[in-house]
């Protein structure tokens, strides 16, 4: 039955449509109509507990803990919370003093002044940033990534990591947003501009988006058709898993095992990317990258350089001609050196091209001509005083010359590569059987009556315009594209807040996917978004201004327990483990080493004898660029800083939708061992120490910065007993250590201790 195409498409708009409560999805009619309506007209629904209400997301969430029973978690404490905000926002823990300014303030407007002013702080885009870059697969190097001594590094290609950071700080809508990054060279006639604008570059990079996808044909071993194929295929792959939250790689050779989606629609979305990427018209890496500057600016540039490199040669035929009488005179002296009847043929032998030497000839070059050569620091030994200072000055003019000479560096943008070739159905994804052509469209069971045409959307400028018409049925609301590509969104920003999203399984939506534990929120949200002009930022206050995400994540309830053990109904806030930048960046932070500076050239990593991973400390732009947030590490595709790599740092051989959290052993012995960790503890430990002389006041300064709070009175009591035995311990192993000198070592080593406590890697 599944394999009549109506029936494929019904259950796939039941299934992914998401319009309906999970009991009644199957006997669910088909949807007709896919658009958001306004809010106004959604139905909200009633609760008992209306007390516990901050908003309508509050509503969706206590109808289904009512139904079975349950309610919402007391309010987490004020320091739980401002770290909690802290770090889902920018992903770094507040200072003492924020915490306290936040704690300290009863004002009503206390929650929104805080949340206002971390999203306008520059790493809030560094934060949400970091969670598109994974979806979209970014990395800086080019290929596999299959040797760790080898990184291959990309020209620039880190313009794309900056660009994503400054939309998501400026609040660029998402529908623009998505426009730039999948058709940015097609909203510009960027190929006949007389020179590039700003708008230029960040339409042009924001194409980078495009080209994560390895690519090892500048290898030419690997410049090949198959190869060709398979790097068009991993990017329009990626694409359709970031955006639609689908898998399409079984609809390469068949039609798909269990989702509606035929194998015509796999090429039909293919055929969107295949002028850009197009296999019979391959561009190996070093030819698709772009010039910086326009074709006329090159040109100029080109002419400019042409110039000086006349006047270089000009110059440098002067110096030669100055230096000609010195040479022949001292190649006269040195054969003048040798016995009278040898001197002609000895001269005649040298001067003979090697290649067309005689016997003898051969002999007299390997016997004389190095002792026959004139070396140019001996012409310059004998020249006289006139003709040396006008040398030097003919060769400041040729330093001048070469100095005045201008360069361009290039981008990593994606632009249709030549006239448009057939897209062909590949028999069973092989190249060389290929099958029936196909023109652009979308995956048929999103397709309505409300999508866009492509055929009637054009490009600016010489391009085929497919991409652009992607870009607009993807972010076209009213579209069954459109509203999926909301939908897989919002589901995605739940997860980064909650830790698991609304349908568990993000990136992938269709019928092998979980079924959404409240769909009538996500659709909520989805219309929600909509009406906050799809920016990120009043989107992520609303949900972060309501009860269901302020409450406590600590509750012992043995009736919850049993009703939801998996706390799928959100009866508390989940506690998460924070990412492997963050808990990097945090360690950063609470040492006081940490270098805030905002975008830039990649920080520059290297293997170890070892086997680590770390941070390479030559050749740093800045002392403190080793210092640098993690983002803004070179980012590898399959190897990573050793204390990213046991904190689950993924590696990218496509994207990453959700992050995997793990607890091995390994996570422990790496911050109790690692080099960066006991750096970091010795530098968090001096900071403690300059905040006061009195133990009590350190010990509450520590745990002011590790943890956001003052330490309870048995904690305290434990740190100061744990002191007073590291100190006992110093004063039997070194009798020359001193009171002091004791008292500060053990105040250190209650730091480390606190680094590796779960406290410090969570957000409450």
């Amino acid at each position: 039955m599944l394999k009549h195409p109506l029936m494929r498409r019904v259950l796939l708009l039941m299934t992914i449509g998401l319009g309906w409560p999970q009991s009644s999805v199957m006997g669910a009619e088909p949807r007709t109509h896919w658009a958001f309506l306004p809010l106004d007209q959604v139905t909200v629904p009633e609760v008992k507990t209306a007390d516990r209400v901050r908003g309508e997301i509050d509503r969706f969430i206590l109808q289904r803990l009512e139904e079975k029973g349950l309610t919402l978690s007391a309010e987490a404490t004020r320091t739980a919370f401002v770290r909690r905000v802290f770090f889902d926002l920018t992903g770094l823990p507040p200072s003492p003093e924020e915490t306290q300014s936040y704690v300290l303030d009863n004002s009503p407007q206390a929650d929104e002044a805080l949340l206002n002013r971390l999203l306008e702080s520059p790493h809030f885009g560094e934060r949400w940033g970091r969670h598109w870059l994974d979806n979209a697969g970014y990395v800086d190097v080019q290929g596999l990534d299959n040797d760790a001594a080898i990184i291959s590094n990309t020209e620039n290609k880190w313009l794309y990591r900056d660009y994503v950071i400054s939309a998501l700080n400026r609040d660029l809508p998402f529908d623009r947003f998505l426009l730039e990054q999948l058709a940015g060279d097609e909203c510009i006639d960027w190929r006949n501009v007389d020179q590039y604008t700003d708008e230029t570059q960040r339409l042009l990079v924001a194409t980078g988006f495009l080209r994560n996808s390895a690519d090892d044909t500048s290898a030419n071993e690997l410049n090949r058709r198959d190869v060709h194929h398979q790097i068009l295929e991993r990017t329009h792959e990626v694409v359709a898993n970031n955006l639609l939250g689908l898998t399409l790689q079984c609809c390469k050779c068949h039609d798909h095992k269990y989702e509606p989606i035929p194998q015509t629609d796999y090429y039909r979305w293919q055929a969107f990317f295949q002028p850009a990427f197009n296999p019979d018209k391959w561009l190996q890496p070093a030819a698709r990258q772009l010039p910086n500057v326009s074709a006329a600016e090159k040109k100029r540039i080109e002419a400019h350089n042409s110039e000086r490199d006349q006047q270089i040669a000009a110059v440098r035929s002067q110096i030669a001609a100055t230096k000609l009488p010195y040479e022949q005179r001292l190649k006269e002296l040195k054969l003048s050196q040798l016995p009278e009847p040898i001197r002609a043929d000895t001269l005649a032998a040298v001067q003979a091209p090697a290649n067309q030497r005689n016997e003898i000839q051969k002999y007299l070059a390997s016997k004389f001509e190095e002792s026959l050569k004139v070396k140019p620091e001996e012409v310059t030994a004998i020249l006289s005083e006139d003709d040396k200072h006008q040398i030097t000055e003919r060769e400041s003019q040729i330093a001048t010359y070469a100095g005045q000479k201008r360069t361009f560096q290039h981008w990593q943008a994606v632009y249709d590569a030549g006239p448009v070739t057939p897209t062909l159905v590949l028999n069973r994804g092989d190249p060389l059987l290929p099958g029936q052509e196909v023109s652009p469209g979308m995956l048929s069971v999103l397709e309505n009556h409300l999508a866009n045409n492509p055929a009637d959307l054009v490009a600016v400028g010489d391009s085929s315009g497919r991409r652009r018409a992607l870009a607009k049925w993807l972010t076209n609301p009213e579209s069954a594209a459109g509203s999926l590509v909301i939908r897989v969104r919002v589901n995605r920003i739940w997860q980064q807040l909650f830790g698991r999203g609304i349908v568990s399984t993000t990136d992938n939506f269709g019928v092998t996917g979980a079924q959404p534990t409240h769909p009538e929120l996500l659709e909520w949200l989805g219309r929600a978004f909509v009406a906050d002009g799809e920016r990120l930022k009043p989107f992520l206050k609303r949900i972060m201004s309501s009860s269901t995400y302020r409450q406590s994540s600590v509750r012992n309830d043995e009736h919850s327990q049993q009703v939801d053990p998996d706390n799928r109904l959100l009866w508390k806030q989940r506690v998460r483990r924070l990412e492997s930048e963050a808990v990097r960046d945090s360690l950063l932070a609470v040492s006081g080493k940490l270098d805030r500076s905002v975008g830039g050239v990649p920080v520059p990593v290297e293997p170890r004898p070892d086997g680590s991973f770390v941070v390479k400390k030559e050749g740093l732009a800045t002392p403190t660029s080793a210092f640098r947030r993690t983002v803004y590490l070179l980012s590898r595709r399959n190897y990573h800083p050793t204390l990213l790599n046991v904190f689950d740092q993924p590696n990218l051989a496509t994207n990453c939708s959700e992050r995997s959290i793990s607890a091995v052993v390994l996570q422990s012995l790496t911050m109790l061992n690692d080099a960066f960790v006991l750096e970091q503890a010795d530098a968090f430990g001096d900071r403690v120490l300059k905040n006061g002389d009195a133990r009590d006041v350190r010990i509450a300064s520590a745990f002011e910065l590790a943890f956001s709070r003052q330490p309870t009175t048995n904690e305290a009591e434990w740190c100061a007993a744990a002191m007073n035995r590291e100190v006992e311990f110093h004063r039997q192993t070194n009798p020359a250590c001193t009171d002091v000198e004791a008292e500060n070592r053990a105040m250190i080593r209650i730091c480390h201790t606190l680094l590796n406590t779960s406290e410090f890697l969570v957000i409450p």
